[in-house]
């Protein structure tokens, strides 16, 4: 039984990083504002999970729902200025960072023993994200996305440590804290024309408000540093989309540094299934 719910775990976060992947084409493509972006795509997540709110009576005050979604509306934030200030390429070689800080944090508090079978793989994708962010060169503006690997295994783990709350619920509190941060930077400039309002919308409902919570589901059934690592197919298809749809192809330093956390990613999965072998 515990099997078939990591398996379906693993699923639902797989499934959840696929719809993630096209958000970084949306936020190059349309024509807006980025903060009204970020504005209508969380109140049409409002929308849909209004029916979750149910759940918080009386569950309010566990600080891990406000937590957690105080994390994942920084995220939100963070990932979208990091995509049109920096590059998909870039914010996603940021996000990648995701899986070492969690994987040094439970090596440092004596939760995952350190290991060549762990090591090794971890050092492939820490040498992919230092090719990614420097290898045009280090900035300010080129370390900002380095944000997206710290908070969201912040948004993650408070998640987690929420147990008994609804995914729905908790993302229906980040929407919220999302439009406060961003409605203010939105007001005074120009709304977007339909065909983008309908866009984001859509992008609302089914990235913010289904994929959160179909990887809400899914990080509860499996341990955090797995939820982290399997998410990587999200940054991975995102320039891919970007080029197929928009023409912005990714620079040699882009691929080497994709091979190299993709080979990192496989060797994850692979050297323990190899050590269990007979």
């Amino acid at each position: 039984m515990e099997q078939n719910e990591k398996f379906l775990g693993s699923v639902q976060i797989l499934l959840a990083a696929l719809l993630w992947s096209s958000v970084g084409l949306v936020i190059r493509g349309v024509n807006c504002d980025l903060f009204w972006l970020l504005t209508l795509r969380s109140s049409a997540a409002c929308i849909i999970l209004a029916p979750s709110l149910l759940a918080l009576r009386g569950k309010y005050r566990d600080p891990n729902i406000w937590l957690a979604a105080l994390f994942y509306a920084l995220f939100m934030v963070v990932f979208a200025l990091s995509t049109r200030l920096v590059g998909s390429a870039q914010t996603m070689a940021g996000q990648y960072t995701a899986p070492l800080f969690v994987y040094l944090a439970l090596v440092l508090r004596k939760k995952l023993q350190l290991t060549l079978a762990n090591a090794f793989p971890m050092a492939l994708i820490t040498l992919g994200c230092v090719v990614a962010l420097a290898g045009d060169g280090i900035s300010f503006l080129s370390l900002f996305p380095l944000l997206n690997g710290v908070l969201f295994p912040l948004y993650a783990t408070f998640f987690r440590r929420a147990q008994d709350i609804p995914a729905g619920t908790v993302m229906w509190v980040g929407n919220l804290l999302c439009i406060v941060l961003s409605l203010p930077f939105a007001l005074g400039q120009p709304l977007p024309d339909w065909g983008s309002t309908g866009l984001i919308v859509l992008t609302g409902v089914m990235v913010n408000g289904f994929a959160y919570t179909l990887y809400g589901k899914g990080a509860q059934r499996v341990d955090a540093l797995s939820s982290v690592m399997l998410c990587l197919i999200e940054p991975i298809l995102n320039p891919v989309w970007v080029w197929l749809f928009l023409g912005e192809a990714p620079s040699a330093t882009t691929l080497a540094s994709l091979l190299l956390i993709l080979a990192g990613g496989a060797l994850d999965a692979i050297l323990p299934l190899v050590r269990r072998r007979p």
